[in-house]
């Protein structure tokens, strides 16, 4: 017997409760289909950019353990570091199974119903309407939103056109020391270059690391031996893994379709992850936001939905997406180039990408900017002090 709804949202993730919350409070009947049981864990670094916390409801921000106020990026093949201070956080720390069941709490609050341990096996898309063909029944809606990841069975099922990079990437939980989490605990750590294309994470949870390895760009790469040599030159290889997560991160490589006739992609199915860190969630969360405005402007015009939509997330993402991945091309495929410009503009370029991860600036408004490229060194980077890498940070 089919169920009912105005809107369908497979996935309970970022992306997927946010629209859902969104349409709920404005009167939507909606439904949330999420595959695994809630509370589930899921493969993630786990570090929220204040952009994306401020987009939350307040019930969800229980979830962040730790907040960052500093972060140190190491360039490894210059052997220069560059640590960032600010009086605000930069980072929120959150893992990601408290993070989602918050988000899902959060939008059955706003009045959306969550169904966990329901599988969507097959979509049938109508002149009218939606049936997502589950493992706890079919549901009907007007339309359906794909919020199921970078290998969206959704997308999958209903044709979509998807230019998308695949990207590797692999996380631990480390357990650690008091002394040593309490040495690390103020700072989120990035070594760009430690991996081909890619760089190295470590993040302070609230009673662990979690450290990971990723790289930027698709294809083979033994990123299980990166790992291994990572946990190594942090002095963390004896160290106790509690656990051990791969998984891919998409990001847009070329033209692709976001909405075509009642079905919308979000977030990660999107490949709205960000080109330069791979952050994905504060994208995921506004495309959700996006979605859910794109319904409501086009009620039950599927035309005028795919339209709005499409505007929304080419006025607010994707152009800056593509910008960025420009930047990025430079950044992870010429290690020289990386060097040199990091040699000039670093202190620039880590409190630039502080100010886009606050919201107080996006990519366009500042890599477009004649200015900032007049202002090197410490010029233009006041909260940011340089040195060669420090050899104690490797925790041995």
């Amino acid at each position: 017997m089919d169920q009912h709804y105005n809107v369908i949202v497979v996935g309970a993730g970022p992306a997927g409760s946010s629209t859902a919350a969104s349409l709920a409070e404005s009167g939507y009947e909606v439904a949330v289909l999420e595959k695994d049981q809630l509370p589930r864990s899921k493969p993630c670094a786990g570090g929220l950019v204040i952009r994306g916390l401020r987009r939350l409801p307040n019930q969800v921000l229980d979830s962040v353990t730790r907040y960052c106020h500093e972060t140190v990026v190491n360039v490894i093949p210059a052997g220069l570091s560059l640590r960032t201070k600010k009086p605000e956080p930069i980072l929120g720390m959150v893992m990601r199974k408290d993070f989602d069941h918050l988000l899902a709490e959060a939008a059955s609050s706003a009045g959306a119903t969550v169904f966990d341990g329901c599988e969507v096996k097959d979509v049938e898309v109508r002149q009218e309407r939606v049936h997502a063909i589950s493992t706890k029944g079919t549901f009907t809606s007007r339309y359906l939103i794909a919020a199921d990841g970078a290998l969206s069975r959704v997308a999958r099922k209903t044709g979509f056109a998807r230019a998308l990079d695949l990207v590797p990437a692999i996380e631990c939980e480390i357990q650690v020391n008091k002394e040593l989490l309490t040495h690390c605990g103020r700072a989120a750590r990035f070594d760009i270059g430690f991996v081909p294309q890619g760089y190295g994470w470590v993040f302070p949870k609230k009673d662990h690391l979690s450290v990971g390895v990723g790289r930027m760009r698709k294809g083979r790469v033994d990123l299980d031996r990166y790992m291994d040599d990572y946990l190594g030159f942090l002095g963390l290889k004896d160290s106790s893994i509690m656990e051990k997560r791969a998984s891919v991160i998409s990001l847009l490589s070329g033209k692709s379709t976001f909405a075509q006739d009642r079905v919308l992609l979000t977030g990660d199915a999107a490949g709205l992850a960000d080109p330069l860190t791979a952050e994905g969630i504060s994208n995921a969360v506004l495309s959700g936001q996006l979605a859910a405005q794109a319904i409501r402007l086009g009620g039950n015009k599927k035309e005028r939905v795919a339209r709005h939509y499409t505007a929304l997330l080419q006025n607010q993402i994707i152009k800056h997406i593509r910008l960025a991945k420009r930047v990025g091309r430079w950044i992870y495929d010429y290690p020289s180039f990386m060097c040199a410009v990091f040699a000039i503009y670093g202190e620039r370029i880590c409190e630039g990408m502080m100010e886009v991860m606050s919201c107080q600036k996006s990519y366009m408004s500042l890599l477009l900017n004649p200015i900032t490229y007049l202002r090197p060194l410490r010029l233009g980077g006041s909260s940011t002090r340089r040195t060669k890498i420090d050899k104690t940070w490797s925790f041995r």
